[in-house]
């Protein structure tokens, strides 16, 4: 199963992609393209090309990669399952969830851990979300937004998205 549309692969090496939209009243128009039903899949994200530069370096040699605006992600769909599945979406169609882009981070940078897919016909959604500095991407029906995960949406995400490391190595001492 490879879900893309049209732009997904819009950019080369990771950080290339053009800046995207940070108008936070896109949010709930946004939001309401994620269904209740469909199917949804999620892709892991390398490692940070700031804080575990060889070992991205290492399985961008070693293993098979997909695009996707402008970041690099493992080509394996995992399929979440029960209620985690229920959890995930119900986390990322809540407003509640979300806060207008405050700034950029002292984290080394966006780097997006993962990418969920929300597809139901043609429409798809996907939300890149950076676990450390809490930031997320939205990618829908010829929209984008940039914004930031609530501290408790950012929580409970690292928690349940633990189980779910496949192909992402753990990380190495760069010394």
């Amino acid at each position: 199963m490879r879900w893309l549309h049209p732009g997904a692969e819009r950019a080369g090496p990771a950080g290339t992609a053009k800046p995207v939209s940070k108008d936070f009243a896109q949010l709930k128009s946004i939001l309401d393209g994620i269904p209740r039903s469909g199917e949804v899949a999620l892709c892991e994200g390398l490692p940070s090309e700031f804080w575990e530069p060889r070992l991205r370096e290492r399985e961008v040699n070693q293993k098979k990669t997909i695009g996707l605006y402008g970041d690099l992600f493992y080509d394996e769909r995992l399929a979440p399952q029960g209620s985690d599945l229920e959890q995930f979406t119900k986390l990322f169609s809540d407003t509640r969830s979300y806060q207008r882009y405050r700034s950029t981070k002292v984290c080394g940078g966006y780097h997006p851990d993962d990418c969920f897919e929300w597809k139901k016909g043609d429409v798809t959604t996907r939300a890149l979300s950076c676990l450390e500095c809490g930031e997320v991407r939205f990618f829908a029906l010829r929209k984008e937004l940039y914004c930031d995960l609530s501290p408790e949406a950012s929580r409970n995400l690292a928690r349940w998205l633990s189980s779910y490391q496949k192909n992402r190595p753990v990380a190495q001492s760069q010394g």
